[in-house]
């Protein structure tokens, strides 16, 4: 065979090759740009995009303010740490978080964010229960154990609003002190439910530190919990009723007064109670803010 045919043989089974490529990649729905890569899939309804523009929508500055961000590139925030391996979903493509202070009270250190870095809007967000997330919930327990005021008369809570009473589409936690009044009546509950398999049976009217003061008291959901703070979106999203849903939901932890004891409340505006009392979405009610 002579060089020339053997160029043209060799030019036939490339062009033959690359045939067979491009149409198995059509078959795919991967069109021919697929060959190089395929196209990033849109994230679930509920969590954003990651490219959402913080400069088009007053609701997205704290995703402004974490996006890109990375231990050692802090921006605005206080720090942005890196969890180590073991408490990874993912190891491979580790996940950060973010702490911030927040602008809710007038308080002296009883208002902190946490924040993931990664596009997530609220407690919506299925990548929160799937299991491709970190626990924030014990990241911010850390976190606030450091940096919330110590007060033994307000101790620490954490919180997440529903998707209408919040007023920012990145996922936050709030790091506070917990309202007085609502500890009080936390610690007079007789036989509080300890199991998490109870949590939807119950119902407790809690006093609320209300900023407008339209009302004193609201409906929680509350399990006095004993152990290692679990991921909490996780326990949620299985725990709830078949007519209720994530978008609609406030999670609060208070501290119990005994290490590693938690009361952990939930609360939603279908929560039947007395009058106007019923549930709420707003956790911030549990705070002990000075507005």
């Amino acid at each position: 065979m002579t060089a020339t045919r053997r160029r043209a043989r060799g030019r036939t089974l490339a062009t033959i090759v690359v045939g067979i490529a491009l149409a198995v990649s059509l078959a795919l729905g991967g069109g021919v740009a697929g060959l190089a890569s395929a196209a990033p899939k849109p994230a679930p309804a509920g969590c954003g995009q990651n490219s959402d523009d913080p400069k088009t929508d007053k609701r997205l500055y704290l995703w402004g303010q974490v996006k890109d961000t990375a231990p050692g590139k802090v921006g605005t925030n206080i720090d942005v740490i890196k969890p180590g391996p073991q408490y990874q979903p993912s190891p491979a493509h580790p996940k950060f978080y973010a702490v911030r202070k927040g602008g809710d009270s007038k308080g002296v250190n009883d208002d902190f964010l946490l924040l993931p870095t990664n596009r997530i809007k609220g407690i919506e967000c299925s990548y929160l229960w799937n299991g491709s997330q970190l626990n924030l919930w014990s990241a911010a327990w850390f976190q606030a154990t450091r940096r919330v005021a110590k007060n033994p008369a307000k101790p620490i809570a954490l919180g997440v609003n529903s998707a209408t009473a919040r007023g920012q589409d990145q996922l936050h936690i709030h790091l506070a002190q917990a309202n007085p009044d609502t500890v009080a009546d936390l610690k007079a509950i007789k036989n509080p439910a300890t199991s998490f398999t109870n949590w939807m049976s119950t119902n407790v009217r809690l006093r609320i530190n209300d900023p407008k003061k339209t009302k004193t008291h609201a409906q929680f959901r509350v399990v006095k919990y004993t152990g290692s703070l679990p991921n909490l979106f996780v326990t949620l999203q299985k725990a709830l009723p078949a007519n209720e849903t994530m978008s609609s939901q406030s999670i609060a932890v208070i501290d119990a007064g005994t290490p590693n004891t938690y009361y952990v409340l939930n609360s939603t505006p279908g929560l039947p109670g007395q009058q106007s009392e019923h549930g709420t979405g707003l956790a911030d009610y549990v705070y002990g803010w000075k507005y």
